[in-house]
């Protein structure tokens, strides 16, 4: 969600809550190419990987988080069509979930101004439930209910943007919400979980005093923010996980840096003390198009707050992501926005792909997601960004290795590499794509890897190669029965080139022949095995190479061990 008037246009609005045989390459020193691939690849690429030199730092899972648009909507997934995320997603973001509007509001009656206490925490208990059945965390992100404010103001994302009028309720109301919580399920549990204070807290279209001006909305965050922390501080003790939300990459109402001036050294409007703490900050980041990309990139939004946090003496604070990816494409019925914020298209494997690579070289901690599925959150079948977000979080717990390249590569295209070592499982872990940022994009590209590997000299290996591609994926098909068929973009409201077409498509006739003749075939595209397997003996000087070709905006996946490895 960003605004509409500053460096990044739009935001996910309220209307989104409507809402084989694969690759055969070869594995030993002569190249063998996958059935679409060409050894005349105009692209070639080609990485040196030493697995006797690893970071000292270990890999995290930067796919672990999802967003929930609105916490009713998180549900468990009704049967299982391959959008299963619980291999790779460790907590969910419960957005706006602690008011805002009559429907966010945990009240007995959130109309009656004149009682402020009749609270009713049951919607929201019932989703933090929901999430842990699903095997993930929950992450609350808090918000002021509508009835906090008498003169209230609804912004652009159908809630109330104002403070609440007595800071002092809303602590109570926090205090309350905690205590529910953890009588519900139990006070150790609740302390694991993260609470943020807003979403995009300098967003006025999110928030702002009464009077609009920086200023004042800036000091109204600082005092909401310093009533939260002490709300849960005082119920849950001071071990929670609490965090705060900024655009970063879009100006807003007021500096988002200057928050870490009073978490350092500013009073603590509730405690009457130096600062308040700090654990996790986050940005929003959003490019603006397939070809578009922002003008302030991912690495230089994080870098530009972090810089600041270190200024302050803030240096354990973690730096992740907690919405983004691509804000429009094609144009639909009545805008280009993305629903999710992701194409259909194999352009976000390899965009995923490479964010991936991007994250680890800029010590960003995670990217929350909208979307992996042809739904929302658990719901649906998967898109080709799912497939890569399984493969990504498998380096978790890993050491990265030193790897250089030597690259040939056509204009415009990007390929880099992610080598990493499992020393509890004795794993080496390779990734690779082909990224040109552009969707019409179709050249393939050749690439290999020089393994050194001197541990496992002579010894026998297991390889499983994964390749994520248009063969996966069900888009290209939608693509060409939407053609066949007359199906015309504007059963989209946005952008047609959203994958998430269980949401995305709003024509009544076109959703009905969607599920009944469509999906069905969807499913099974998306669900075909992409994985091949095979044993080699690596050679008695260590050495192995592997080498495949990618068709465009594809990603390859090798996870190498010893064949007596104990995984």
């Amino acid at each position: 969600m960003l605004k509409q008037h500053s460096r990044k246009r739009g935001a996910l609005s309220r209307f989104f809550v409507l809402s084989a045989s694969l690759t055969a390459a070869a594995f030993l020193t002569q190249p063998t190419f996958s059935q679409e691939a060409s050894t005349q690849a105009p692209s070639s690429v080609r990485f040196t990987v030493d697995a006797t030199k690893r970071s000292d730092a270990v890999i995290g899972n930067k796919v672990a988080v999802v967003n929930v648009w609105s916490p009713n909507s998180l549900t468990v997934p009704a049967k299982d069509e391959g959008g299963d995320l619980s291999s790779f997603v460790e907590t969910v973001q419960l957005m706006q979930a602690t008011g805002g509007s009559a429907e966010r509001d945990l009240f007995v009656d959130p109309a009656n101004l004149d009682v402020l206490d009749d609270y009713r925490f049951d919607p929201l208990v019932d989703a933090c439930r929901r999430a842990l059945q699903l095997r993930v965390k929950p992450w609350i992100k808090l918000s002021v209910p509508a009835k906090f404010s008498r003169e209230s103001q609804i912004g652009v994302f159908g809630v109330d943007v104002l403070p609440p009028d007595d800071y002092d309720v809303y602590y109570r109301y926090v205090r309350a919400l905690a205590r529910a919580l953890a009588d519900e399920f139990g006070l150790d549990e609740v302390r694991s979980w993260r609470f943020g204070v807003l979403t995009e807290f300098e967003n006025g279209d999110w928030f702002k005093a009464a009077d609009g001006t920086p200023e004042s909305s800036r000091e109204a965050f600082f005092k909401l923010y310093d009533y939260s922390v002490a709300a849960l501080d005082d119920e849950l003790g001071g071990e929670v996980c609490v965090t705060a939300h900024a655009m970063a990459c879009t100006e807003g109402l007021w500096d988002e840096r200057d928050f870490f001036e009073h978490c350092a050294r500013g009073t603590n409007a509730k405690t009457g003390k130096v600062g308040t703490r700090l654990n996790v900050f986050a940005v929003s980041f959003y490019d603006d198009a397939p070809g578009k990309p922002h003008p302030l990139d991912l690495p230089g939004t994080v870098e530009r707050v972090r810089t600041k946090a270190r200024e302050c003496g803030l240096n354990d604070v973690v730096f992740g992501v907690d919405e983004g990816r691509i804000l429009a494409s094609k144009k639909g019925a009545k805008a280009g926005d993305l629903t999710w914020r992701i194409v259909g298209q194999t352009y976000q494997a390899a965009y995923d792909a490479r964010l991936f690579k991007i994250m680890l070289d800029n010590d960003v901690n995670y990217f929350s997601a909208w979307s992996y599925s042809s739904g929302s959150a658990w719901n649906g079948y998967p898109l080709v960004a799912q497939r890569v977000a399984e493969n990504v979080a498998k380096f978790k717990d890993s050491k990265r290795l030193e790897t250089t390249a030597e690259k040939t590569l056509g204009e415009g295209v990007e390929s880099d590499a992610v080598a990493a070592f499992d020393e509890a499982t004795q794993t080496l872990r390779l990734t690779s794509f082909n990224f040109k940022d552009d969707l019409e994009y179709a050249d393939s590209l050749a690439v290999e890897f020089a393994v050194s590997a001197p541990f496992w000299a002579g010894r026998e290996v297991q390889i499983v190669e994964k390749t994520v591609d248009d063969r996966i994926n069900f888009f290209p098909q939608w693509l060409r029965d939407q053609a066949e068929l007359g199906i015309s973009d504007d059963v989209f409201p946005w952008s047609p080139d959203s994958g998430c077409l269980d949401s995305a498509i709003y024509d009544a006739a076109a959703r009905q022949l969607y599920f009944e003749k469509l999906r069905p075939k969807y499913v099974e595209i998306a669900n075909r095995p992409y994985s091949t397997e095979r044993t080699a003996k690596v050679g008695d000087d260590g050495r192995l190479t592997l080498q495949t070709t990618l068709a465009r905006h594809g990603v390859v996946f090798y996870e190498i061990s010893p064949t007596n490895a104990k995984k």
